[in-house]
């Protein structure tokens, strides 16, 4: 019996554009992505409408829920993995903040979204450092 998920069912062309301006909101946002609010006013829509667009793109492979309703376009964060590979572990959540020019907060919800995602190395790889600078 096939257990991968079923493919997203497509959209229709007036919402697919939609769908396109939240996912350039994000990738345009880059580690400092914008919040389901901040979304909606710049793109102008309620922010049911932003969330969801942001699970169609979480469904696709295009947008990473963080958790903590943080947001990213994956492919900012598989950027970011090619980035930390040139450190020396252990990396710190304040060493991806200083690097992305970032805060903490969108540093760890994207290391630990990376390592949920097995994007890093190994688990000793990256030290959680909430508190450690």
């Amino acid at each position: 019996m096939d257990t991968s998920p079923a493919p997203p069912t497509p959209l229709k062309p007036r919402q697919e554009a939609f769908y396109q301006r939240v996912r350039a909101v994000y990738r345009g946002a880059g580690m400092t992505p914008p919040s389901v609010r901040e979304a909606s006013r710049v793109i102008g829509a309620p922010p049911d409408a932003i969330r969801a667009m942001l699970q169609i793109g979480v469904e696709r492979g295009e947008i990473a829920d963080a958790g903590e309703g943080v947001y990213f376009a994956v492919e900012t964060l598989h950027a970011l993995a090619e980035q930390l590979r040139s450190l020396p572990p252990p990396i710190k959540v304040a060493q991806v903040r200083d690097l992305t020019g970032s805060s903490r907060r969108y540093a760890a919800a994207a290391l630990r979204w990376l390592r949920e995602q097995g994007k890093l190395p190994s688990p000793t790889w990256w030290e959680r450092g909430w508190d450690e600078g």
